[in-house]
């Protein structure tokens, strides 16, 4: 039986769904991952151009390859037990390696682990994760470019996203994609081949690659953001979001491309790899039997697959734009022409951080000017991707003082919402936070009892439809916190009954 069929074609079957949700991260509309599509045909080409070397070695049945492929496997078995694709395409990492030893052989794979380990740079990150990353990226480049532009004199002003220039009628946007992840991910992933597939085995200049690469990713967002600054400043915003926007993109890949190359160029080689010398085999060495483990693999594939095609069936998409836009004396007020264009801007990053497009955003006012914001995300299976709501509180720019459970017993017995009070950092408004986690018939306010509601009936498969509710509203100067609490808890406990008709 050939190594394909035996070891790598069962296990491309057990991670069928798996491979299908990397490929659908490659194609996110942030496109962090993007140059992913990239690395199947740079692997090919260079077990290609090897050819001459592993092919004259015998391949081996080598069962220590179970060191990583079993793992693998039980890791992939967990994410798929409980839903959560994040894990299963983690496992890849351990899995391909590991099956790649045992069909092949530790010999024929010498010089050929690099190419392996390609695969921790196909594997999309956890949405949460990613999300972090790429706001704290921005961080740093909006505040870096804005010091860099105005220490050259541009005269910048930051509040929030936007950056405005004196006397320079309207402000530059900076979306969550200007962040520069995607130029770090890639910039990495290019450091990683020039290390490893080009100039020898050379461990000081592999170590300065993959160091600098990320080094060089973020200086570059941050001079661009510094050059769109300068734009803004002598040429107008229209200019400046425009053909100044593309023209910074073009020069910061340019830029980061030489930088690499003369980085590499300059940096020690050796033209000599001893990791792809031919191994002397002992004569009449045979490979060991695959059937064993072709039996095994081919047992578990299916079931693999069919844990991770079976879930719960997924709700309507729509619930929550379909609630009310009058609420407890409050009304709905729509964003305006400029407010929904930054939104829109924004929509890929916050469907990437959420897991769903089942979510809105709204500001509600009352005829008295008190004004609320509401969040509401409604899940599926998609349970795991709802997160803490103190980590969007801190992503969008708020220090976090106060962050604990108070009772709601309007909403029911013994029910606690989250409570967070935070300033927000552009300004030093405080707000208060409440937020609560439900299904139909259940409600909490804790996010570890809202994962561990969800967490044994995934594995069941039994999970329910759910929502997450998070309303804040500002303190003003002199205001009671617990008065704003208050109105807060009263807008929140009359969404609840509304929010689960929704699930029905």
């Amino acid at each position: 039986m050939t190594p394909f069929l035996a070891v790598f074609l069962p296990c491309i079957v057990a991670y069928g769904v798996t491979l299908a949700w990397c490929f659908d991260r490659w194609n996110a509309e942030t496109q962090y991952f993007a140059h992913c599509w990239l690395l199947p045909l740079v692997a090919a080409l260079v077990l290609w151009l090897r050819r001459a070397t592993w092919r004259t070695v015998p391949r081996t049945c080598d069962r220590r390859g179970l060191l990583l492929l079993g793992p693998g496997l039980l890791l992939h078995a967990a994410g798929a037990l409980l839903m959560v694709d994040s894990w299963s395409a983690a496992s890849l990492v351990l899995t391909v390696p590991g099956a790649a030893w045992l069909a092949l052989g530790r010999e024929r794979l010498r010089g050929l682990w690099p190419v392996l380990w390609l695969v921790v740079f196909v594997v999309p990150l956890p949405m949460y994760v990613e999300g972090r990353i790429a706001f704290e990226l921005k961080e740093i480049a909006v505040q870096g470019g804005a010091w860099l532009a105005n220490v050259a004199g541009a005269g910048i002003e930051r509040t929030g996203d936007h950056l405005r220039a004196t006397g320079v009628n309207g402000s530059l946007y900076v979306a969550s994609a200007c962040g520069g992840l995607r130029s770090l991910l890639a910039m990495t992933t290019l450091a990683y081949c020039l290390a490893f597939f080009t100039g020898g085995p050379g461990f000081w200049r592999r170590a300065v690659l993959l160091v600098l690469a990320p080094a060089l990713a973020i200086l570059a967002n941050t001079l661009r953001i510094a050059l769109l600054c300068g734009l803004l400043r002598w040429f107008g915003v229209e200019f400046a979001q425009g053909t100044g926007h593309d023209l910074a993109n073009v020069a910061e890949w340019l830029a980061l491309l030489a930088a690499l190359l003369l980085l590499d160029r300059w940096l020690p080689r050796r033209t000599a790899d001893a990791a792809l010398a031919v191994p002397s085999m002992a004569p009449g060495a045979t490979a060991a039997s695959l059937r064993v483990p072709a039996v095994a693999l081919w047992c578990l594939a299916p079931c693999l697959l069919a844990l991770s095609i079976y879930r719960p069936a997924v709700g309507a998409a729509d619930r929550a734009e379909g609630l009310p836009r009058t609420l407890a004396g409050y009304q709905w007020i729509a964003r305006d022409a400029a407010a929904e264009e930054r939104f829109q801007q924004s929509l890929p990053q916050f469907r990437e951080l959420l897991g769903t497009s089942d979510f809105t955003w709204r500001t509600y006012r009352t005829a008295d000017g008190a004004w609320l914001n509401l969040v509401a995300l409604f899940h599926d299976t998609n349970w795991k991707s709802v997160h803490p709501p103190r980590i969007c509180i801190e992503g969008s720019g708020f220090d976090v003082q106060v962050d604990d459970l108070v009772p709601l017993p309007a909403a029911g017995p013994a029910i606690e919402a989250s409570r967070i009070v935070a300033r927000r950092r552009r300004d030093g408004m405080v707000f208060v936070t409440l937020s609560l986690f439900g299904t139909a018939d259940w409600l909490a306010g804790d996010y570890w009892d809202f994962t561990w509601h969800h967490l044994p009936r995934a594995m069941l498969r039994a999970n329910m439809s759910g929502f997450q509710l998070r309303v804040e509203m500002p303190v003003p100067e002199g205001a009671a916190l617990a008065t704003v609490q208050q109105r807060c808890a009263e807008f929140l406990v009359a969404l609840v009954p509304v929010a689960r008709e929704r699930l029905r």
